[in-house]
């Protein structure tokens, strides 16, 4: 389950890794629904999939090879016909890319959050004998600093 605090606190390259979790799981319920829900799963996935696209950096020599197994992918879950062979083939591609960048995310020197302003916000509920308080600390910094 991708959290918002997961997202907050996560690096860059832990939100690259998330970006590719929310595409193993589009694919995942895919295989899983029948027809109707398995096209609103797979669009999902196209989804994820052109925020990838949109996020290379073109400068990287990797950036060429990964724009042509996304723009591959792309065209199996854009078939009129896609098995669930298809969508497991797809699956595993994706699969072996991300467990490369989750192993490079794993060994990279600990980076600072993505969202470094980011409010911390402390919940809490105390009870009383006839009444239930609910009590949040946040701060007023909300993250834009100018």
């Amino acid at each position: 389950m991708i959290t918002v605090s997961a997202i907050a606190n996560a690096s860059q390259g832990e939100l690259l890794c998330i970006t590719y979790e929310m595409f193993l799981h589009h694919i995942e319920q895919a295989v899983k629904e029948v027809e109707e829900n398995k096209t609103e799963c797979i669009h999902k996935a196209i989804e994820v999939i052109k925020t990838l696209v949109q996020d290379l950096n073109f400068e990287l020599p990797i950036a060429q090879e990964l724009l042509r197994l996304y723009v591959y992918m792309q065209g199996v879950l854009l078939e009129y016909e896609v098995t669930d062979e298809k969508l497991e083939h797809v699956h595993q591609t994706m699969e072996m890319i991300y467990k490369g960048f989750l192993e490079v995310t794993s060994q990279e020197a600990q980076s600072p959050p993505s969202m470094a302003n980011a409010e911390a916000i402390y919940a809490g509920i105390t009870y009383g004998r006839s009444d239930l308080n609910e009590m949040v600390i946040s701060d007023k910094n909300r993250g834009f600093k100018a």
